[in-house]
């Protein structure tokens, strides 16, 4: 049993050391071999195929993502790093941050007139109730009420976590906080795991 998110989180950026790509893990969202597929068993989720619009972390795990919600025909909004802004994507490429800035377009969550489908994130370690653990800096939980708080993510909105199979736990509610926001679903480069959140928002 750990006794912090910190215990996680070293537990964590260790064991997925031997799976994990650049960037290096520690400190960071993990990138892991296989993110790729992970990211593409979106495309089993019929909340994913119906969304008009996906709200995407800008951690590299998402990089295919990203790619994939504008070959799906449907926008993109981002996040710039440290929180630092909104942009909406529409056309062009977006997997890379880089991509995102040249190709996105800033905005104002105050101005926009859309409704966010599915809100995606990384995670360093989530487990099957739903509570996901973040590297520390608090911007995957402000970024969820920054757009909840504008009008942007409703109960509809499904939250979906992309992880390694070693990211996954039985239990963390322990170590929760009040603020922090449940997952609903976490998906794999093998299988889409549906938490106890998803049957308790959407049964």
């Amino acid at each position: 049993m750990f006794k912090s998110k910190r215990d996680v989180r070293e537990y964590v950026w260790r064991a997925i050391k031997p799976y994990s790509k650049f960037p290096p893990p520690y400190g960071r969202i993990p990138n892991f071999v296989n993110a790729e597929k992970a990211c593409e068993k979106l495309r089993e989720l019929e909340e994913y195929r119906s969304a008009r619009v996906v709200f995407s972390a800008p951690d590299s795990p998402l990089k295919r993502a990203r790619e994939m919600v504008l070959e799906d025909g449907k926008k993109l909004l981002a996040v710039k790093p440290k929180m630092t802004g909104f942009l909406l994507v529409e056309r062009g490429k977006a997997g890379t941050i880089k991509e995102m800035l040249r190709y996105g377009r800033e905005v104002d969550p105050n101005e926009l007139s859309i409704h966010v489908d599915v809100f995606l994130q990384g995670c360093v370690a989530v487990d099957k109730k739903g509570n996901r653990v973040g590297k520390g800096s608090g911007f995957g939980d402000k970024e969820y009420a920054v757009l909840k708080e504008k009008g942007l993510i409703s109960d509809r909105t499904l939250y979906v976590v992309i992880a390694h199979p070693i990211q996954i736990f039985e239990d963390l509610s322990y170590l929760m906080d009040e603020h922090d926001v449940k997952v609903d679903v976490i998906i794999t480069p093998s299988k889409v795991v549906k938490t106890e959140n998803y049957f308790r928002r959407f049964r």
